[in-house]
């Protein structure tokens, strides 16, 4: 009886939380999952629908950066402008060792999305760090 209560509410927390998430999906997210669950994609589109999430994540960690350059105290945005500095170095290091790792130590076509999917996610947290400190400027 217990199994089958515990089986139960995992379930629907399964449920649930796949809801929720879908709900709270990115845009870029959505437009890059449609663009990858095509039918017959090749590695090279599979390529090319990362690298235009990668550049909306460009988009979007831009567009917070000038909003938060519009918002903040001017000491405070020299600050951010300095870490951004700071992560633009991080990202290029990062981007040239990813390139020499999947395309020089690894074998085969489908690194080169995995590449691009890593770059991706470099960039895309920088976007929503930034997003999450402009929306904390509104409380």
């Amino acid at each position: 009886m217990n199994q089958t209560l515990v089986t139960v509410f995992l379930f629907f927390s399964i449920i649930a939380f796949s809801q929720t998430n879908k709900k709270n999906e990115n845009p870029i997210d959505v437009l890059e999952s449609k663009c990858l669950n095509k039918d017959d994609i090749s590695n090279a589109d599979m390529c090319n629908c990362t690298i235009q999430a990668r550049e909306s994540w460009d988009k979007e960690l831009n567009k917070y950066y000038n909003l938060l350059k519009a918002k903040l105290p001017k000491e405070a945005f020299d600050s951010l402008k300095e870490s951004q500095l700071q992560w633009l170095k991080y990202r290029d290091k990062e981007y040239a060792f990813i390139s020499k790792f999947y395309f020089e130590v690894q074998q085969g076509t489908m690194w080169y999305t995995v590449a691009e999917n890593r770059k991706k996610e470099i960039v895309k947290t920088r976007a929503i760090e930034l997003q999450q400190y402009y929306k904390m400027l509104d409380f």
